[in-house]
């Protein structure tokens, strides 16, 4: 097959849609002719790991939705048998959609929205222009021959919201590579602890972009009412919301007791979520947390609030769940897993094998299926 994915940024960005895309095409590009169109910062052209990768340089952006970067052109001049794009309401992306059938009614288009469009709490002229744009956002993605929900709760929203009919929904969820599941040499994990000063800490880590709307307050807020010993280490880029967390944690006398590590490779990453004993998604919303079930393959509990994500991966087996700004919850939660040693290795042990089942090994061997189903 020749497969195109479409998403607005793509390798070495990341995020759970980035994350999704690239594993995707690294295992489809073993059997089949695969290439990416995204923005980039300058026209480019290359191949990474045997993916063909287009980048189209961004002439215009406004915050998350609104860019521009004119790779239309060259998507539409290419047959492919199938096109998958990576999220909804992004303009370039929707005008895809749109064109297509024109030039080639054959391809067929399947669409991963990873989540609804604008999806988050937004001001008075965010929400006219959600209202305004979902009337083409509906007509749009009922155009694609697929539509994958990344959890078995994400029907709801796409029937709900666009209408979407029930034999086009298709479950595909996120993964994780085979490599995670191997320790991380000694070595390694030492200097790990000395870089941050972790012997003799008790971890609660947390995997992702330092963002408002992921509720890092939260755990901040109940670290001062939890042992001395324990310690929360942020791990990802500052989106905006690190200052003030900082400010936080300096008001309420931690601040020896958070580290934020800022963009780090992912080898130091793993070794962080292999020394975590709780991994917390504190999130107010999440469609699914790739970082949950990598922090799942490394043995660690899990506590999430109750995001589509966070209901699809976690059940008593293996975490916890709570309500979103429950504070007090959120502390007898911690406080219970944190002295409870036998309960997080239960969880430990049933989290490494749940984490097992989502290779992306298999998801793509599930994805192809889906392509040659269009196919047929």
């Amino acid at each position: 097959m020749k497969i195109a994915f479409i998403i607005p940024t793509f390798y070495p960005k990341i995020g759970g849609a980035q994350n999704n895309c690239y594993y995707l095409a690294k295992e489809l590009e073993k059997k089949h002719d695969v290439s990416v169109f995204c923005s980039g910062e300058e026209d480019k052209e290359e191949i990474i790991g045997g993916i063909k990768v287009y980048r189209c340089k961004e002439i215009f952006r406004y915050k998350y939705y609104v860019a521009f970067y004119p790779s239309l052109k060259r998507v539409l001049n290419e047959k492919f048998d199938i096109i998958h794009i990576h999220g909804l309401g992004f303009i370039q992306q929707d005008l895809v959609i749109r064109n297509i059938k024109k030039y080639h009614p054959q391809t067929k288009i399947v669409c991963t929205p990873h989540g609804p469009f604008m999806a988050l709490k937004y001001g008075f002229a965010g929400k006219m222009f959600k209202k305004i744009y979902t009337l083409m956002v509906r007509k749009i993605v009922n155009r694609c021959d697929v539509v994958i929900q990344v959890n078995p709760l994400q029907y709801k929203w796409m029937k709900k919201e666009y209408g979407i009919e029930n034999n086009k929904i298709k479950l595909l969820p996120n993964g994780i590579p085979e490599s995670l599941f191997k320790q991380i040499d000694e070595k390694e994990i030492e200097r790990i602890k000395n870089k941050y000063n972790l012997q003799n800490k008790f971890i609660i880590s947390y995997v992702g972009r330092i963002q408002e709307y992921k509720g890092l307050d939260q755990i901040i807020k109940v670290l001062p009412k939890l042992k001395n010993d324990v310690v929360f280490v942020a791990i990802g880029k500052d989106a905006g919301d690190e200052e003030r967390l900082k400010g936080l944690a300096k008001d309420l006398g931690v601040e020896k007791r958070v580290f934020f590590t800022g963009f780090i490779n992912e080898k130091e990453k793993l070794g962080l979520l292999e020394l975590s004993k709780i991994f917390i998604f504190p999130s107010e919303w999440e469609a699914f947390g790739i970082s949950v079930l990598e922090a799942m393959a490394k043995g660690n509990a899990i506590i999430s609030t109750k995001t589509e994500g966070g209901r699809y991966l976690i059940g008593k087996d293996n975490g916890i769940l709570f309500d979103y700004g429950n504070a007090k919850e959120l502390e007898e939660e911690l406080k219970d897993l944190v002295s409870s040693n036998n309960k997080r290795k239960r969880m430990s042990k049933n989290n490494i094998e749940k984490a097992k089942r989502f290779k992306w090994e298999k998801i793509a061997g599930n994805l192809e299926k889906i392509y040659l189903g269009l196919l047929e």
